[in-house]
């Protein structure tokens, strides 16, 4: 018998991915935001957070909530808490979606395609759609 150990990783490499904004380990954001370029979350943020022109990259350090819409990926390594006792957070993303086996999520998930891995936790709707030409 034969142990065959099938693993993928995933790399983030900020310049080649156009990631530009970062919320920081230790830093924490509440309200409104539009980022242009990806963003990479360490810290924790919450709100109506929208990315444009790049991925969105969840660390497992970082912590998201609200409504969460990209025009591209999303990377899901952290944790989606809830936007209250009974909203789940939204993650809206046009391009795929990455959850990793540290996510730990309390959304709907909705992207063109998802790809989950083993141990990855995501209470919610995961949902596809057709991505328009």
């Amino acid at each position: 018998m034969t142990d065959h150990n099938d693993t993928e990783n995933i790399v983030i490499d900020p310049e080649a991915m156009n990631i530009v904004n970062r919320v920081a380990q230790g830093c924490s954001h509440v309200g409104n935001f539009k980022w242009v370029g990806g963003l990479i979350v360490q810290g924790r943020i919450e709100g109506d957070i929208e990315v444009t022109g790049g991925p969105i990259v969840l660390m497992p350090e970082g912590e998201m909530a609200g409504v969460i819409r990209g025009d591209g990926e999303a990377y899901l390594f952290g944790t989606i808490t809830s936007r209250s006792d009974t909203d789940l957070s939204e993650v809206n993303v046009l391009g795929s979606v990455f959850m990793a086996e540290t996510l730990n999520a309390k959304a709907n998930i909705t992207a063109s395609s998802v790809r989950s891995y083993d141990g990855a936790q995501v209470e919610g709707r995961i949902k596809t759609m057709r991505r328009d030409a």
